[in-house]
């Protein structure tokens, strides 16, 4: 299984912090969110390499960060070349274009925002797609949330945990849960995101894809077992930080 992590957005919302740092190496507990995500992520069996698709303007502090990270498997970073949030290519083109520079050769893949950072072990929710055989989601219970259109997503299940309904930040939330950025893809779906791509689907939030992937082929939800973070904004990485962490 390949690691995609996607780390190539500009988060202005937590500009002036991430003006001159990418947000994927911000440090929470004293290591970087990158490192963070990776050492989940790679502590997975069969994985047989992670790549980091990153931007043009901190491929220099990308670079930096993988001279001093450690891993059992090769860790390569692409630049998708783009230098401002307005000609970034989208998280869903990102993957695009990390599928066309590093294909898979029939491996699944595992794909991970660069902004979640997972307190829990992804070997649960690798066991649930490896017995299912097909794209899975990681979902949560979903919280209380201020009147108005949500900030995240929702994910309407069955009774056995198949996805019917994915909705991209809905104006009004009925279901209980929520997918967070973390997707477990069989080796077929790499065809299926060039279709969504063809047909103009939004290349931005990944959610646009999975919620068009639900209406093409099955798609199910593994429950999030542990603690996660959304590092969305200022006030959301003040709270990762002042939990305890390893080191």
């Amino acid at each position: 299984m390949k690691v995609y992590v996607l780390a190539a957005g500009y988060a202005t919302r937590l500009y002036p912090l991430t003006r001159d740092c990418a947000k994927p190496l911000l440090e929470v507990g004293g290591l970087p969110i990158l490192t963070r995500i990776l050492d989940r992520a790679l502590a997975l069996p069969r994985v047989s390499e992670a790549i980091v698709i990153g931007n043009d303007r901190f491929a220099a502090d990308f670079d930096v960060w993988q001279e001093n990270y450690t891993a059992q498997v090769p860790v390569r970073i692409l630049n998708d070349g783009s230098r401002t949030a307005e000609d970034r290519l989208g998280a869903i083109g990102d993957m695009a274009f990390a599928l066309e520079q590093i294909p898979l050769a029939g491996e699944d893949w595992l794909v991970v925002a660069g902004d979640n950072l997972l307190e829990f072990d992804l070997a649960s929710a690798q066991r649930h797609f490896e017995e299912e055989r097909c794209p899975t989601l990681v979902v949560r219970e979903r919280g209380p949330e201020p009147p108005g259109p949500s900030r995240y997503n929702e994910v309407l299940l069955d009774s056995r945990g198949t996805v019917m309904r994915f909705t991209e930040k809905p104006d009004l939330a009925t279901s209980p849960h929520a997918a967070i950025a973390v997707y477990f893809f069989t080796p077929a779906i790499a065809d299926l995101l060039e279709q969504y791509l063809r047909d103009d689907g939004l290349p931005d939030a990944p959610g646009h894809f999975i919620a068009w992937l639900v209406g093409q082929t099955p798609v199910t939800a593994a429950p999030l077992r542990g603690e996660w973070h959304d590092i969305g904004d200022r006030r959301s990485l003040e709270a990762a930080r002042a939990r305890e962490w390893p080191r």
